[in-house]
């Protein structure tokens, strides 16, 4: 005899992957100790349904360590993120995956919008201030580029220009490819992480809104440092966000900041549609340890959820900064084409996150342009860029 909990559990697994025509216990052997193994916390062995709950559900997360920022890092997980067990699954039981859009695969472009604007006072000051830091801890490269920068501060303020303030540039680049991308909006400073000029955000924010929605892009919501520990001030920020925007159907906590069973019901109770949090600060891939959209897991009602999660599968901070990859452009382009690899040959339907600041050449010297070869490397191996929305949408009709 199955139990009814376990039962719900591995039929949530079978029709996330597509196989709502096979049975549990039937077509799909039960092994109950596997089973018990996920009950007490652990990863099962032997047993690749009970595995796929395991990971789908973040069991591992719940009671986990996590840094300081409240974050569960891949470093602490059992999971290979390159390699989603649910994906394995998938081909064993000889079920096709979805064609987002009728294409192999689909990537979400999104970007997350933390500093509108470089060069104000502060800005200033900060980007003086890492200079020396860098020129006396040796890194010379790091240092020469933020001097290169200072050094064109001038002309830019000049010109009128800035550059963070990237988005038509970003847009402009997307229309020639073909894409569309979704910007999540910061709508709230509440806490020192959420950056060091509110008072410009503030006042740059119905142009930054005008400029997205008439360049056809989806406007979401960054949730603030804050709200991802409190749903009251996350539902406040999306209804400030709505009166500039419209509608705000998806979300990202910054920071990444996203704990299964702590926060995501906040997202869900606020009304949004999507969320597209779930993804590892320290690695690129599958932190649910699957390629697709799915509707999460609810331990307390021992349900899924009603909103989509859109897996965050690689993100430009991660892979170059110095506290994770530390890798150049051209270094992270293989990266990002291993992905893309897998997705033409699974199928796939994942984010990308391209911070707007990434697009200051003269800082981050060549991650503008692999972006743009990002989007034609996508489109070459028979997939289509859109809204994290728009993925989202189509998600809802074929999870139903």
């Amino acid at each position: 005899m199955i139990p009814q909990a376990v039962e719900r559990r591995a039929r949530w697994v079978l029709d996330t992957v597509g196989a709502r025509e096979l049975g549990f216990g039937d077509d799909v052997p039960y092994r109950a100790e596997a089973w018990e193994r996920v009950e007490r916390g652990e990863r099962p062995e032997g047993d690749d349904l009970a595995e796929a709950f395991f990971q789908l559900a973040r069991v591992e997360e719940r009671n986990a360590p996590r840094d300081e920022h409240g974050r569960f890092r891949a470093s602490d997980s059992s999971l290979d993120p390159l390699d989603p067990p649910l994906e394995r699954l998938r081909r064993r039981l000889r079920v096709e995956p979805p064609r987002w859009g009728g294409a192999r695969f689909a990537v979400a472009l999104t970007h997350d919008v933390d500093t509108p604007w470089k060069w104000t006072r502060r800005g200033l000051l900060g980007a003086a201030a890492r200079a020396k830091a860098d020129l006396l801890g040796g890194r010379l490269g790091s240092a020469s580029r933020e001097a290169r920068g200072l050094a064109l501060a001038p002309l830019h303020k000049l010109r009128g220009t800035d550059p963070f303030w990237s988005f038509d540039r970003i847009l402009a680049d997307e229309r020639h490819a073909g894409s569309s991308s979704t910007f999540f909006l910061m709508a709230a400073h509440a806490h020192p992480l959420d950056g060091p000029v509110p008072e410009s955000y503030e006042r740059l924010r119905p142009r930054l809104v005008e400029t997205l929605l008439e360049g056809g892009a989806e406007v979401g919501l960054h949730g603030s440092y804050s709200a991802a520990d409190d749903g009251t001030r996350l539902a406040a920020e999306k209804e400030r966000l709505e009166e500039l925007s419209g509608p705000v159907r998806g979300q990202r906590y910054h920071f990444l900041r996203l704990d299964m069973d702590r926060n995501l019901g906040h997202v869900e109770e606020t009304g949004f549609g999507y969320d597209s949090t779930l993804g590892f600060p320290d690695a690129s891939g599958f932190r649910a340890g699957i390629a697709q959209p799915f509707r999460p897991w609810d331990f307390e009602r021992e349900a899924p959820r009603a909103i989509v999660e859109v897996p965050l599968a690689a993100m430009d901070v991660t892979l170059s900064a110095e506290r994770y990859l530390n890798l150049s452009a051209r270094q992270a382009e293989a990266r990002l084409r291993f992905l893309l690899d897998f997705a033409a040959e699974n199928g796939g339907g994942f984010a990308v996150l391209w911070h707007s600041e990434q697009f200051d050449s003269a800082v981050t010297p060549g991650w503008g342009a692999l972006y743009r070869r990002f989007m034609d490397d996508v489109r070459v191996r028979g997939g289509v860029c859109v809204t994290a929305g728009a993925l989202a949408e189509e998600a809802e009709e074929w999870l139903s």
